[in-house]
């Protein structure tokens, strides 16, 4: 099968380099002078930590007492409130537990032959069913049990043989439940002064998978919310707990009476405490919770909480009520309070000399530091720097010097780009080419069936005021203009009229291009700003970026020295961290697409064929590729899928190129380099290196691994192990 290659552009098109304006010296911006590092000198640090330690060590023990009783009193109500924040969904959820048992209990009563039977007997005695209600409360160990018929009226229950208990209990909710829908209920109630848990079923007796079920009646049980509930849920909550009755008739003013308790909440004391008519209105009339708030029971100060119990209908029936001992939850801070004193006293003893010789200590390597700063501030970055322990401060050293290493690399960056400039370039063919394409800022508009570009001078789409060619390639032109909204200088891109037409590649690439680029922001990656039309003329504005082609870089200078080519890498890597962070695959990292500012800053631009997570928008077909041969991955070569390693690969490339001026694999044509990038492994950069560190040529090799699992799997982890190679 034969490959079919789609390249970007030609290799040196749209090369884009500009002569930076010249600037004011700093000198002349009315900057006051620098300060003398001796100028101002005070206490030192280490006296101060000294002092500061033995004034807090004395202060310390002075307000122990109060603070730690003033804190232990704030932290134990905290705990406690906390806590009981958590009864209204802890009662909840026994509750609902409960009931599910209750509902599941008269479930299986409901299915028991005897109970079908006795419900489908039209004419059973009412004493059979009284029987029945008592025997099955027997069995159940349940309060009450209620046999109801097909109308809601009550046949017979287990604790009451008068006229009255046939009561036509039709209205109730939680038997019209099971009449209406066939299904289980279940609600709390009061019988008395005591609180129950009422769970029903429906009894249907004939066969359902024939559709000849019939209801019979309702069977139900009552259980008491007796002490098993207080216990259990006094385990739950960490407190004492009680059930209060609203035993006061309907209409009238709430009557709280305790339903069941544990022992310290079981007393009138604690119900004459708390059972104020505020207290009641709020929980037994309005429904609402009650508390956190403060109550003394028998000398004790308690927390309280109280958790209304509502009818099915929402009527409030009673309440949960949970308590909590602040004396109790304040018996460990006591003791902690008491050894505060003693271990205070202690410090006192050992604390002043210790403090003094950990000041000494940790001022010493802050003080070297400072000089250091001082001295980087003034431009001497040969400094001594105090040696990287473990700990904070050595952490503080080890940022120092990594900063003292980027501050060298990029002055030596710096250096080499200002000799670029006063040095006139060698007349090779690409800079010859790219002199040419300079001097189209002189040029109209192209003759012989050009196509049509903005003139210099030109105010495009009445807003941006052409000042200069950049680059023309075979798909259109660059230019540098104006923006008289932004009030800055900007690229402009220009595609030829051919090129743009609606569903062509061109203009999806395009619109790709702005899409992605657009998603990032980044010191090291071009900004781009808008696609617009005008004249008949698409566009593509972009931030002017006024600096060298790292193409142009290595053209003109050769292989780079270690130290700024160590950091035109590591600014490469960075702005390649963001591209994918933003789920974007650059797919056309080379030379040509990466910029260096005159004051060392490297730029990463031309997202034409990049693609993102959501898949790039140039439809390839099976074995053809995008990107430039030279820096291609295998995986790109052969046209597969790529993820962001593939850019590694090609960061691999722009490496080895760049410390050794050799490309890593050549060919009469593309075909010959992408078979190369498959099948051939690249050779060792310190052939063409001497000086080449170990590191850094292990680095550059582990990028070009033919196996994507082998390079590092990200621009971070790629640039985290060059901040380790040593210059």
């Amino acid at each position: 099968m034969t490959t079919k290659t789609v390249t970007s552009r030609p290799e040196d098109s749209e090369a884009t380099v500009v002569t930076p304006r010249s600037g004011r010296p700093a000198s002349s911006l009315g900057l006051p002078a620098a300060t003398s590092p001796h100028a101002m000198r005070g206490m030192g640090l280490g006296t101060r930590f000294f002092l500061a330690a033995a004034l807090l060590v004395l202060t310390t023990l002075g307000i122990a007492t109060a603070v730690a009783t003033v804190r232990a009193n704030q932290v134990a109500e905290s705990t406690i409130r906390t806590a009981l924040s958590e009864v209204p969904r802890a009662f909840a959820v026994y509750k609902n537990n409960f009931e599910s048992q209750a509902r599941s209990a008269v479930r299986s009563l409901a299915d028991d032959a005897g109970t079908k039977a006795i419900l489908g007997d039209d004419v059973s005695n009412p004493a059979t069913y009284a029987e029945y209600a008592k025997d099955k409360a027997r069995a159940l160990g349940c309060r009450t049990v209620f046999l109801i018929d097909r109308e809601g009226i009550v046949l017979a229950r287990n604790d009451r043989t008068d006229p009255e208990a046939r009561r036509n209990f039709r209205q109730v909710r939680w038997v019209a439940g099971p009449i209406e829908t066939w299904l289980e209920s279940s609600a709390i109630i009061r019988e008395g002064s005591a609180l129950a848990v009422v769970a029903a079923a429906p009894v249907i007796t004939g066969d359902k998978e024939k559709g000849e079920a019939r209801f019979a009646g309702v069977i139900a049980a009552s259980f008491t919310v007796d002490e098993t509930w207080a216990k259990s849920l006094k385990s739950l909550t960490g407190g004492q707990v009680a059930f209060l009755a609203n035993t006061a008739k309907r209409n009238e003013a709430p009557v709280a009476e305790i339903s069941v308790a544990t022992s310290l909440l079981g007393g009138k004391e604690f119900l004459a405490g708390f059972a104020t008519p505020e207290t009641l209105k709020t929980l037994l009339l309005d429904g609402k919770v009650v508390g956190p708030l403060n109550l003394s029971v028998a000398g004790d100060q308690r927390i309280v909480l109280a958790v209304p119990i509502l009818s099915s209908t929402e009527e409030p029936l009673g309440g949960f009520v949970v308590s909590r001992s602040l004396d109790e939850e304040m018996a460990a801070f006591r003791q902690i309070r008491n050894t505060l004193l003693l271990v205070g006293l202690a410090l006192i003893l050992v604390s002043i000399p210790v403090s003094y010789a950990m000041g000494r200590q940790i001022a010493k390597p802050l003080q070297e530091l400072a000089e250091g700063a001082i001295a980087i501030r003034d431009g001497k970055l040969d400094v001594e720097l105090p040696e990287a322990g473990k700990d904070e401060v050595g952490a503080l050293a080890r940022a120092f010097r990594a900063m003292v290493g980027e501050l060298r690399e990029k002055a030596q960056l710096e250096e080499l780009l200002a000799e670029l400039q006063r040095r006139p370039p060698e007349p090779t063919l690409a800079l010859r080419t790219l002199h040419t394409a300079r001097n189209h800022s002189e040029a109209a508009e192209p003759q012989g069936g050009a196509f049509p570009t903005p003139r210099v001078g030109e105010l495009l789409a009445g807003r941006y005021e052409v000042l200069s060619v950049l680059g023309r390639g075979g798909m259109g032109a660059v230019y540098r203009a104006y923006d008289r909204e932004l009030e800055e200088d900007v690229a402009v891109k220009v595609l030829m009229p051919a090129a743009f037409e609606e569903g062509t590649a061109a203009i999806q690439n395009l619109k790709q291009e702005i899409r992605l680029a657009r998603k990032i922001s980044h010191p090291n990656v071009v900004r781009t700003h808008d696609l617009g039309e005008a004249g008949g003329m698409r566009f593509l504005t972009m931030e002017f970026v006024p600096g060298t082609t790292l193409r142009e870089v290595t053209e003109r200078r050769g292989g780079i020295a270690i130290a700024p080519g160590l950091q035109i890498a590591k600014q490469l890597c960075r702005g390649l961290a963001a591209v994918h962070e933003a789920g974007i695959v650059h797919r056309d990292i080379k030379p040509h697409n990466i910029m260096v500012l005159p004051n060392g800053v490297l730029k990463l631009m031309d997202f034409g064929i990049a693609s993102s997570n959501e898949g790039s928008l140039d439809q390839l077909q099976e074995g053809q590729t995008v990107g430039t041969p030279y820096y291609m991955s295998p995986e790109q070569a052969r046209g597969e899928k790529l993820d962001i390693r593939s850019d590694l690969y090609s960061v691999g490339i722009v490496l080895f190129e760049l410390f050794t001026a050799q490309r890593p694999f050549e060919g009469k044509d593309p075909l010959e380099v992408m078979r190369k990038q498959v099948a051939v492994d690249p050779p060792r950069p310190s052939q063409f290196r001497a000086d080449m560190p170990e590191l850094l040529e292990r680095i550059i090799l582990a990028c070009m691994a033919k196996d994507p699992n082998r390079r590092p799997p990200t621009a971070n982890e790629l640039y985290n192990a060059l901040m380790r190679v040593a210059v």
